[in-house]
């Protein structure tokens, strides 16, 4: 399909909208035909963007004009998936819709980083609010913990969203690609952070049902329910630690003592880890946990087969 044939295509489409019974109204200041163009002309560039699917690349069009975003401005940018080229937008993208809705007068977001002050509480409602935040310049180039966002309706009331920095990686986990998430971390998690607080206000907003669409086809991919849990301690290799701890507890043998007391005490410190008694051997079982241990670096980048995990419990 020619150049002028897709973004005819779209232009066609979006007139159709705009005089149907759907009711599209684009922002008053918004250029359709130079933000298709500009558009155009950067996936037209790019040889991974311009190899996906003419439809894919319509639709990708068509879900920026609804929206009235445009590239130029680093309101989005085109990603491809295979055959299929999508929109997303960026920060500057989600600020620019939310200010648009009906029932939002005020938006932002902000980072949190390791140093910064940083204290949340709850109003007399209940409701989690972000009690004191005083961010340091000499923090900016320090680890980001965290990030939150703050919706203020039309009537005054301010909705507060915090994202821990966990919180926001399991979102980036479930992402089809991390390289945005990895260039940018600042401004993706502002993003992040945005999206899930915009999520309830783009839902229940009187708006246009085809910009809601539009909208929510944009971040479809940023939140499953079936995340990825992407703590240490789920990693291979603690689940094998995890386990060889356990086999060594019922590995001790208990012993009768004339003593309740005593014999419950020295479970206890079997159980912690401490030597309670000099005169008995470490369990067999320690040295397949020390091999499990020194393969455990091995364990991210290669997941152990059953076999494999039979000679370390064996101490092979």
């Amino acid at each position: 399909m020619a150049e002028n044939e897709v973004v005819a295509k779209v232009q066609s489409r979006i007139t159709q909208l705009e005089q149907g019974s759907n009711g599209l109204t684009l922002p008053s200041d918004y250029s359709l035909g130079n933000a298709l163009n500009s558009a155009w002309l950067m996936i037209n560039d790019d040889s991974k963007l311009m190899a996906t699917s003419d439809g894919s690349k319509a639709q990708a069009l068509l879900n920026m004009a609804i929206q009235g975003l445009s590239p130029a401005k680093s309101q989005g940018y085109f990603i491809p998936y295979g055959q299929k080229l999508t929109f997303q937008r960026s920060y500057f993208g989600s600020l620019t819709i939310l200010k648009r809705l009906e029932n939002v007068k005020d938006v932002f977001a902000e980072i949190v980083h390791k140093g910064d002050v940083f204290e949340i509480g709850a109003d007399e409602s209940g409701r989690q609010i972000v009690k004191n935040f005083k961010p340091d310049f000499s923090n900016l180039d320090n680890e980001i913990v965290g990030a939150f966002a703050v919706i203020t309706q039309t009537d005054g009331t301010k909705n507060y969203t915090v994202m821990t920095k966990k919180m926001i990686d399991q979102s980036w986990s479930h992402a089809k690609t991390t390289k945005v998430q990895k260039e940018f971390p600042g401004e993706m998690a502002k993003r992040t952070v945005l999206n899930r607080a915009a999520k309830f206000f783009i839902n229940t907003s009187g708006d246009n049902d085809m910009l809601i669409k539009a909208i929510n086809d944009t971040t479809a991919d940023e939140y499953d329910d079936k995340r990825k849990d992407v703590t240490p301690g789920n990693s291979v290799a603690a689940k094998l630690e995890t386990k060889f701890n356990s086999e060594k507890v019922k590995s001790v043998p208990d012993k009768e003592s004339s003593t309740t007391d005593v014999k419950s005490e020295n479970k206890t410190k079997v159980i912690e880890g401490e030597n309670v008694d000099d005169r008995h051997e470490e369990p067999e079982v320690s040295e397949a946990q020390e091999q499990a241990r020194k393969y455990a670096k091995e364990l991210d980048k290669t997941e152990p087969t059953v076999e494999q995990g039979e000679l370390l419990h064996r101490g092979k």
